[in-house]
């Protein structure tokens, strides 16, 4: 069985992240895969997974509809798909559309957010598209109920024509590790310090002004405490700015973006992620995996809560109160959420074997 799976653009970002966990984690015998991504990327794909016999091909960005199309008719075609599996959202409509008129019986447009006002101009465009993609796929697929019911809407959930995937980790990867912590406090000299941590890209979505407010509310209660910031993005250098202005750029690392996450998480003790609009944050469940209290916007879904370690607060809170939540952390079991992680739908064995079940059941389908 031969599998597309459409990325987009490789940026370091949750999406990508989440789809290389499943293939990583994925018996792939009998099937055949090949990633399809932007050529205009920012980084490379991971060569444990070329090594692997994942093929990954180059395309025209998006943003050159006519190449785009061209060159994704061509590949089904040449390659013969069975199943093109698109990870772009709303606009998931012109990689499917293309693998309709190649022929291609199964075309799964697989969501992986929401949207909100916030986005201005792209909201708009995003719900716009959401029809058209629905349209050209045959199969519906969603991280989360929010992410479903927000692109297919409540009837096809309720209807169960929606398959959840969650947004599964790697648990042992992610699992804390004491050495790793005294290793990158020394490295980052964060000493004894309260650490505070957001995993994520620098853009307007993930809010992290309010990250830079609530982190300086939280020195003037817990004066000996860091934030490290993991990502980048086209909003990196204004944070950095911002957080000069604010005269806490000596109490902030900037890190950049790292292949060994997890090792950052273990030397934190709080996960910060006021999101705007989130489908399920992979960050997330990450930090949860590895122990640490994780204070969320009441924007994200409670369906990534495991443990009583996740807390959900509204952005209309304010930074000072959300600076008094996190103050109160208090250590605890961190290995013990790891064990509740692993024994969860979002342990990525478990996921990457529901997602090859999947595969093999609808693989034969017919054109609808």
């Amino acid at each position: 069985m031969k599998i597309a799976q459409i990325v987009g653009k490789l940026k370091a970002g949750g999406v990508e992240s989440v789809v290389f966990s499943y293939l990583s984690a994925m018996d792939r015998e009998g099937l055949e895969i090949d990633v399809l991504y932007d050529d205009d990327s920012t980084v490379e794909p991971p060569a444990a997974l070329a090594d692997a016999g994942i093929r990954f091909i180059k395309i025209p960005p998006y943003e050159s509809p006519l190449k785009y199309a061209r060159e994704i008719k061509r590949l089904c075609r040449e390659r013969g798909y069975g199943i093109v599996h698109s990870h772009l959202n709303s606009l998931s409509y012109f990689p499917l559309r293309a693998a309709r008129r190649a022929g291609v019986p199964v075309r799964i447009a697989h969501n992986h957010t929401t949207s909100s006002p916030e986005d201005g101009a792209r909201d708009k465009i995003k719900r716009a598209m959401r029809s058209f993609t629905k349209r050209a796929a045959t199969d519906f697929a969603a991280c989360s109920e929010n992410a479903a019911r927000w692109m297919f809407g409540d009837g096809s959930f309720e209807n169960g024509e929606v398959t959840i995937f969650n947004n599964a980790v790697d648990t042992e990867r992610f699992r804390f590790d004491q050495a790793a912590r005294d290793e990158m406090r020394r490295r980052l000299s964060l000493g004894n310090s309260f650490v505070l941590i957001h995993v994520g890209r620098f853009v307007k979505t993930k809010n992290h002004p309010f990250i830079l407010e609530v982190f300086k509310e939280l020195l003037a209660l817990k004066p000996d405490s860091f934030l490290v910031l993991v990502g980048d993005g086209e909003a990196a250098d204004e944070t950095a700015a911002r957080a000069s202005s604010l005269g806490i750029s000596d109490r902030v690392r900037f890190c950049g973006i790292v292949t060994d996450a997890e090792r950052y998480y273990s030397a934190a003790d709080a996960f910060i992620l006021p999101s705007f609009y989130e489908g399920l944050p992979v960050v997330a469940v990450e930090a949860e995996s590895s122990g640490l209290e994780c204070f969320l916007s009441d924007n994200v879904t409670t369906e990534c809560a495991v443990t009583d370690h996740v807390h959900f607060l509204p952005l209309s809170l304010g930074a000072a109160e959300w600076a008094k939540r996190i103050a109160k952390t208090a250590p605890h079991d961190r290995l013990s959420d790891n064990a509740a992680l692993e024994n969860s739908h979002f342990n990525i064995k478990r996921a990457a074997s529901d997602l090859r079940d999947h595969y093999l059941k609808i693989g034969g389908k017919s054109e609808k």
